[in-house]
């Protein structure tokens, strides 16, 4: 399912559980630098989420940091075909999809990528340390744990322009 930041709707959301009493955390997952060229264009930004109630409560807070180019999917074969249309700089990227799993979406996002420098970052409710090793092994620059506090999110973000300067 496809949800356009005007409203636009495209499919049925997935029933999703929003009952989760893990805490947010996030962890880094690869010491190897990225290269970023610094840039005045703002971050491209596409949620992938299966939860309709999570990914809008992503995109309120992206919004609300200042954050207004974002696009959100609510499945992983939605989320290649925006991504293909939209060219995201960062994707947040569910795990745990109900149609593919996040990892196959993040191969298949950074094989199309028509940059080099996409940050995917994973959501999950899991604190398995083998799904953390997965996620880096799959490309992934963070692991963050649901729900998503804001201060964590914008302090994720605010690091690629630390790490440009």
């Amino acid at each position: 399912m496809l949800r356009t930041r005007t409203g636009g709707v495209f499919g049925t959301p997935p029933e999703g559980n929003m009952e989760n009493p893990v805490t947010t955390s996030w962890k880094r997952l690869s010491d190897k630098p990225r290269s970023h060229t610094l840039s005045n264009e703002p971050a491209r930004i596409l949620i992938v989420e299966s939860d309709i109630r999570s990914s809008d409560s992503l995109e309120l807070m992206l919004h609300a940091s200042g954050y207004s180019e974002t696009r959100v999917a609510y499945s992983g074969h939605a989320a290649l075909a925006i991504a293909a249309e939209f060219q995201p700089s960062v994707v947040l990227l569910e795990l745990d999809l109900l149609d593919m799993s996040g990892y196959e979406v993040a191969r298949l996002l950074r094989e199309h990528a028509q940059s080099h420098d996409l940050r995917l970052i994973a959501l999950t409710s899991s604190r398995e340390h083998a799904g953390r090793e997965l996620a880096r092994v799959a490309g992934f620059e963070r692991y963050l744990l649901k729900p998503v506090a804001a201060i964590d999110l914008s302090g994720l973000l605010q690091l690629k322009a630390d790490r440009n300067e």
